[in-house]
């Protein structure tokens, strides 16, 4: 039987195709804006003005006249001209992304900052603009760049500063002994140094270890134009051309305890704290060390030179210890507080503030002697601190960048 005209141009999927395709056409819609959404795309750059200080963890901070340095995560510099901000980015070349830890004015206008991976940078426009002075790579990053900067080795050491391809470095620590980029609560699981005569150099006649790409933890000097950062596991690097170029220093004294300051005493010693309780002195601009007795079996954070020219070391568990002989004794001092300390700085009237867990802000009047701790303790941990007046503080930390002040415990401005 033939097919009628109509039966033959009929399409019975026609009024129903003709319905399908709205439906269909918003479906391609959505996955192209989904797929659009989770694909791939680069961070937009932070406008000058559109930095957000309170977001950024912060380890160091650093002041000359009203020029304001912060650094920290990631690889960030954050520059102000007032405690009060506005705060923006300085550019670093290369950014390699580690975590930066302090931060130091050498003169008015060279700065120097440190951090993992035994990061230095350096600036000579007072923080604005950073290049690299100094890196230790990782395996990874050895294959694809050399460490800029240059450790010199010292006459007899006959060994360059890389590792040989097989020295196996890792880009994390032993896991026995983690560092964070954040100051270590308690670590104290190294092994025990050998017993040794104080002197200081590279020993054995195969030279030092390879370096490891371990973090430094703080920076010292200029001590008669000689620059320290010193770090995880022993890391002990000097410079005497203003930080261009490093050495290494190796010291049997101080094995391979985390070192974490050094200041210079009246009497021209330098004193090395770190942790286990170890302080070291030396008296000969750092090229020997010797160990000083021990005081406390706790990690020390910190040491600070008082305007009395006294010495306060400061560590775990809210323990401070105060020297009037230049660092050969020591004397604990009167503190309210059993939170571990991380950061401390001097005022210009010999005002002597301390911050650590807790938000713990500790102040002492009386030269380090006894301390009061004028703010209640909150959630987030503090690491660095400069005295903005007699009852004010700008911090850093964890909560990023804070203004807080002694008059009202609960008022903090974010700068």
């Amino acid at each position: 039987m033939k097919a009628t005209p109509a039966a033959a141009g009929s399409d019975p999927a026609g009024p129903a195709s003709t319905g399908a395709w709205p439906a269909l056409i918003f479906t391609l819609i959505v996955a192209a804006a989904a797929a659009y959404a989770f694909s791939p795309r680069p961070a937009p750059p932070f406008a000058p003005t559109a930095v957000h200080p309170d977001g950024l963890l912060v380890d160091g901070l650093a002041r000359d006249g009203d020029r304001l340095l912060a650094v920290g995560e990631q690889g960030r510099i954050l520059v102000a001209d007032s405690v009060k901000g506005p705060w923006h980015e300085a550019t670093v070349d290369p950014q390699r992304g580690s975590t930066l830890t302090k931060v130091k004015f050498i003169d008015d206008k060279l700065v120097l900052a440190v951090g993992h991976d035994g990061w230095i940078l350096r600036s000579t426009d007072r923080g604005e603009h950073w290049k690299e002075a100094f890196f230790i790579p990782t395996p990874k990053d050895a294959d694809e760049d050399s460490p800029s900067g240059a450790i010199a080795p010292p006459p007899d050491a006959g060994s360059s500063a890389e590792p040989p391809p097989d020295a196996g470095m890792s880009a994390e620590p032993p896991p026995d002994a983690s560092m964070s980029a954040e100051p270590p609560g308690d670590v104290g699981t190294s092994a025990e140094p050998p017993a040794d005569d104080g002197s200081a150099g590279f020993g054995g006649d195969s030279g030092p270890e390879p370096l490891q790409p371990d973090p430094l933890l703080g920076i010292a000097g200029p001590f008669n134009d000689r620059i320290f950062a010193v770090g995880g596991f022993g890391l002990m690097l000097k410079s005497d051309d203003q930080g261009q170029t490093w050495q290494r220093v190796v010291s049997e004294a101080v094995g391979d305890h985390h070192l974490s300051a050094m200041v210079r005493a009246a009497d021209g010693a330098l004193i090395l704290v770190g942790e286990r309780g170890l302080m070291a002195r030396s008296t000969d601009n750092g090229d020997n060390w010797q160990l000083l007795p021990q005081v406390y079996d706790g990690s020390f954070f910190g040491v600070l030179a008082l305007k009395s020219k006294s010495l306060l070391a400061f560590g775990m568990r809210g323990h401070v210890f105060r020297s009037e002989d230049d660092g050969k004794t020591w004397k604990e001092s009167k503190v309210p507080s059993g939170s571990s300390l991380f950061g401390g700085n001097v005022s210009a009237d010999g005002d002597v503030v301390l911050v650590g867990a807790g938000s713990t802000v500790l102040v002492s009047k009386d030269d380090g002697r006894s301390f009061t701790q004028p703010l209640e303790p909150a959630f987030s941990d503090l690491a660095t601190v400069l005295p903005v007046s007699a009852d004010s503080w700008l911090v850093g930390g964890d909560g990023g960048l804070k203004l807080v002040t002694s008059a009202a415990h609960d008022k903090e401005t974010q700068p």
